[in-house]
């Protein structure tokens, strides 16, 4: 009799503490599933940063290769010099030496490059920096009057189809949705002009050159 009422109390016991483990398990089961989950979505939501050397948007002659040949100016009456391309920090490719050389209104030059993507990322144009603008009399003409004139000579720049803008002396910053899928390139178009005020005409006494500062692009793999 006390050996059947032992096995019964024996079976008990061990129900008892069979289920225990099996609780103590299914909640440390959920607490390890839990604490798995929130690591999930830290992982998740991490910024990844690219290698820089896989990361190559640079400025080319050529739409189909990188070439660095020198860009010579087209235009209307108005003379400039061969732009060159500086490629040295691939994160902020360069187009320098652009100077145009007028002797009257409604005179330009323009450039003709590309950008092109050859690294293994979808790059994303962030900002347009232009330099300043300087405007320098020939010999024989007035600087006074050339400062007056330099008012009205102006550069504008277009990349690919969307991004077209007036440089003022400032930063274009904060652009969007413009990509530039790897292995592949967009023109850039840059135009330097005199433009003529009917209104009020200032009129240099001579030639004189005008000449921007290093016009730098900024691309980044995000478009945040």
């Amino acid at each position: 009799m006390n050996s059947k009422r032992t096995r019964k109390r024996y079976n008990k016991n061990s129900k008892i503490l069979i289920i225990m483990v099996l609780i103590v398990g299914v909640i440390g089961l959920s607490i390890g599933f839990s604490a798995f989950s929130k690591n999930l979505d830290i992982n998740s939501t991490a910024t990844v940063t690219p290698d820089p050397s896989n990361f190559k948007v640079l400025f080319s002659s050529s739409e189909t290769a990188v070439e660095t040949n020198p860009i010579t100016p087209g235009g209307h009456n108005g003379t400039g010099t061969n732009a060159i391309i500086d490629n040295k920090d691939p994160l902020h490719p360069k187009i320098t030496g652009m100077k145009a050389t007028f002797t009257g209104p409604d005179q330009s030059a323009d450039y003709s490059f590309y950008v092109r993507n050859e690294g293994k990322y979808t790059a994303y144009l962030k900002k347009i920096e232009f330099g300043k603008k300087t405007c320098t009399a020939k010999p024989g003409t007035s600087q006074i009057l050339v400062d007056e004139v330099c008012k009205k000579t102006s550069l504008f720049i277009t990349v690919g189809e969307q991004v077209n803008t007036k440089a003022l002396e400032n930063t274009r910053d904060n652009i969007t949705n413009h990509p530039l899928e790897k292995n592949s390139s967009e023109r850039i178009y840059l135009w330097i002009g005199y433009l003529r005020n009917f209104d009020n005409p200032p009129l240099a006494d001579g030639d004189f050159d005008v000449e921007f500062g290093d016009i730098t692009l900024t691309y980044s793999t995000t478009d945040s």
